[in-house]
């Protein structure tokens, strides 16, 4: 689910944030962006994309009816190439790993790199009915929020960006990745950063159902797959010999105690 007032302006006023230089003497977030909001190219930025708020509405719903599933992302990722071809990137290329990167090239090929970005896949199955309906000013839809609402969110900065001939110093990467959800172990961003991908020295991420914070720094994460084996398992045919399962329960239950210790 996901309302309209969710769109547009907190998450575009974060873009424009980051893609233009604010003065030195300014430290604190609050005066940072106050400052960056009477900007005349911020202000004509954000009232294009509220005046466009229907057109996102739209995008939105063509890319949440098209059914991403776990490593089934490609038919929205072409979509979602096509999108940001129409609404006038430079270039626009998919990787190995099936993430769509569109670029906007900006004044300065030293100055660095912005990565605005949304994932293409969904966390439901395939199958999913993904018809969106709507009541009132919410959009009901499996995926609706998590995470089409950020690829439409990305779709509209650099709509208002190219209206707007808001010009940025650095190169901005308009971004949809694979691989966000479950076992995708977001796979998509990894690769990224991997030896070989492109530049990026920010990067940020459109994803969550609200708009009324951001996360600066999170906890790195690690995945493991363990597999227990043992003489015994069926309850009739190996009665008495050592169950794996209860083994893998004991070092569950000792984690749980322990797991401080070791994180």
């Amino acid at each position: 689910m996901v309302t309209r007032s969710a769109l547009s302006r907190p998450l575009s006023t974060l873009l424009f944030a980051a893609l233009l230089p604010l003065p030195a003497q300014s430290q604190e977030s609050v005066r940072e962006v106050e400052i960056l909001l009477q900007r005349p190219a911020v202000q004509a930025a954000m009232e294009h994309i509220e005046a466009t708020d229907e057109q996102t509405i739209r995008d939105l719903i063509e890319l949440t009816q098209i059914p991403a599933p776990p490593f089934t992302e490609q038919v929205r990722g072409e979509r979602f190439g096509e999108m940001l071809v129409e609404l006038g990137v430079d270039s626009v290329y998919t990787d190995a790993e099936g993430n769509v990167v569109g670029i906007r090239r900006g004044r300065n090929p030293d100055a660095g790199v912005l990565a605005l970005s949304g994932h293409l896949d969904t966390v439901f199955p395939e199958g999913t009915d993904v018809q969106v309906r709507i009541s009132g000013d919410t959009l009901r839809a499996p995926g609706v929020a998590d995470d089409t609402r950020g690829l439409a969110t990305v779709l509209a900065v650099l709509r208002a960006m190219n209206a707007t001939n808001l010009e940025t110093e650095q190169d901005v990467l308009f971004i949809g990745t694979v691989g966000e959800e479950g076992l995708g172990d977001l796979r998509g961003v990894k690769h990224l950063f991997r030896d070989g991908g492109p530049r990026i020295d920010a990067f940020i991420s459109v994803d969550g159902t609200g708009s009324d914070g951001i996360t600066s720094m999170g906890l790195g994460s690690h995945r493991y797959r363990v597999t227990y084996r043992g003489p015994g398992g069926h309850s009739w045919g190996a009665f008495g010999l050592g169950n794996p399962a209860h083994a893998l329960g004991r070092a569950i239950h000792y984690f749980d105690e322990a797991g401080d210790a070791h994180t």
